[in-house]
């Protein structure tokens, strides 16, 4: 791919700058070097369906987890603002109330714009990849777990305990998100076509606890868990829509965060 491309000149291009001892030439390794992944980072991709460079950016996101593993780079997109859909008044509609809160309470004002971590402010795509590499090569201030996550699909509950272990002394707030991969919806595209069957992932489904996290503070090697009960709506129920939720492919988004360091963790666990 060439976005992948790209993202690889970057990382070797910051290896370059980083480096610093002397090596005989028959000893160098020539060719991209990723480095390892110290902490996980959330990419926090503000979006819309009738946004036609939106797809581009999640392309990037979806680079950058092939790039260092998806399981390091926790990307969800953030559906909101003039050109979202609104699943309340739109058959087809992905955004809601929270999601379109969360555009609104960080100022967002063009589509794409994303913000990892926390840090840096909203920054468009081509900054993402210079961003995540920044992030992830940082050691995280606290551990995250995800233990006895349960969903029963009769009452449409869900169960799970979420532990939160500082490295050193913190004080933060845990957020919990749900978020769905594989919603075949309408998306517009960058020829300004409509694509009816474009596949949406990581999409911001709801928050389980508070939108903006439960206040926690925790001295160094310290460890305090928090357990969360949610039941998912009926979204049928909202003028016909035509995007219900498919549990088989939900995660749950776990992060800690504040707002002098950004996200100091952040872990995705499926749901089933």
């Amino acid at each position: 791919m060439k976005l992948q491309h790209i993202i690889l000149g970057m990382v070797m291009a910051a290896g370059c700058l980083t480096a610093c001892d002397e090596v005989d030439a028959d000893k160098r390794f020539i060719g991209p070097v990723v480095p390892e992944a110290r902490k996980n980072v959330l990419i926090e991709d503000f979006t819309g369906q009738k946004c036609v460079n939106c797809p581009s950016a999640a392309d990037m996101a979806a680079s950058l987890q092939q790039l260092y593993g998806a399981e390091h780079v926790v990307a969800v997109s953030i559906h909101g603002g003039s050109l979202s859909r609104d699943e309340a008044t739109d058959k087809f509609g992905l955004a809601n109330a929270t999601s379109k809160a969360y555009n609104e309470h960080w100022g967002v004002s063009q589509w794409p714009s994303g913000m990892i971590d926390r840090t840096g402010g909203l920054q468009g795509p081509d900054k993402w990849a210079a961003a995540v590499l920044t992030r992830i090569i940082q050691q995280p201030a606290a551990e995250l777990n995800i233990a006895n996550i349960a969903y029963d699909a009769a009452s449409k509950t869900l169960n799970l305990d979420v532990s939160v272990t500082a490295n050193e002394s913190v004080t933060g707030r845990l957020q919990v998100w749900l978020t769905e991969s594989g919603v075949v919806q309408q998306q517009y595209m960058p020829d300004g076509t409509k694509n009816n069957q474009y596949v949406h992932n990581h999409v911001l489904r709801a928050s389980v606890n508070d939108p903006y996290g439960d206040p926690l503070t925790l001295a160094a090697n310290a460890t305090d868990t928090k357990h969360y009960t949610y039941t998912l709506p009926d979204v049928s129920a909202l003028k016909g829509n035509k995007t219900p939720w498919n549990t088989q492919n939900m995660s749950v988004v776990v992060f800690f965060y504040n707002d002098q360091q950004g996200v100091m963790q952040v872990i995705d666990h499926k749901l089933q």
